[in-house]
C-alpha cells in the first residue's frame, strides 16, 4: 500500500488540510501556525512536518485543496459570458470557505513570495479566461476591435470588489446584469 493510498494517511492529511483551513479563516496566514494545526487538529507536529515542509507547504496544500478551476462560459454571447463571469467572480469572494481564504491569500502575498507567486498564478487562470471572452466578443462584432481585456475586467472586477469589501452590498444576478450592461454601453460595437 502506497502512502496516497494508505486510509490513515489519507485521514491524517484531510484532518490537518481541513484544521488549517480553518485556522486560515480565523487567523490568516500568520495564525495558521503548524503549532496550532497541530494542537488544534491532534496531529503530532512529528507527522505534520512528514508531509509538509513547514507553514508555507502547509497553507499552499490548504488553499489548492479547496481551489476551483475557473470556467470558461461560452454561451454564445458576449453578455451571457460576462453576466457568468461577473456572477462567478461574486460566489467566489462571497460566499463558502475560498471567500475568506482568498482574502487570507491576497493579505499573505503582501509578505511571501510562494504565496505571491500562487496568488500569480490564480489571478493569471482567470485573466486569460476574460481575454478568450473578450476576444470571442470581439471576434462576434460584439466589441469594437482594440478591446483591451484587462479594463474591462476592471471595469466589471472593481465593483464586486467594493461590494464584498467596502459596502457590504450583495451581488446577485440582476446586479451581475445591470453591471454587464452599464460596463457593454461603454464599448458600442
Amino acid at each position: 500500500m502506497t502512502p496516497a493510498t494508505d486510509p490513515r494517511i489519507r485521514r491524517t492529511r484531510a484532518a490537518v488540510l481541513g484544521t488549517a483551513l480553518g485556522l486560515l479563516v480565523e487567523r490568516g496566514v500568520a495564525g495558521t501556525t503548524v503549532e496550532a494545526v497541530a494542537e488544534r487538529s491532534g496531529v503530532a507536529k512529528t507527522t505534520i512536518y512528514r508531509h509538509w515542509d513547514g507553514q508555507a507547504a502547509l497553507v499552499l496544500d490548504a488553499f489548492a485543496s479547496v481551489r476551483r478551476p475557473p470556467e470558461d462560459p461560452d454561451t454564445g454571447t458576449l453578455r451571457g459570458d460576462l453576466v457568468a463571469l461577473v456572477t462567478g467572480l461574486a460566489d467566489a469572494v462571497s460566499r463558502g470557505p475560498a471567500a475568506a481564504l482568498w482574502f487570507a491569500l491576497v493579505d499573505a502575498a503582501e509578505r511571501d513570495p510562494r504565496l505571491a507567486d500562487l496568488h500569480h498564478r490564480e489571478a493569471e487562470a482567470r485573466h486569460a479566461i476574460i481575454r478568450r471572452v473578450v476576444e470571442r466578443g470581439v471576434g462576434r462584432a460584439e466589441l469594437p476591435r482594440g478591446t483591451d481585456p484587462a479594463e474591462v475586467l476592471d471595469l466589471l472586477a472593481g465593483p464586486i470588489f467594493y461590494r464584498r469589501t467596502t459596502s457590504g452590498a450583495p451581488v446577485d444576478r440582476r446586479y451581475a446584469e445591470r453591471l454587464v450592461d452599464r460596463v457593454l454601453r461603454a464599448y458600442p460595437a
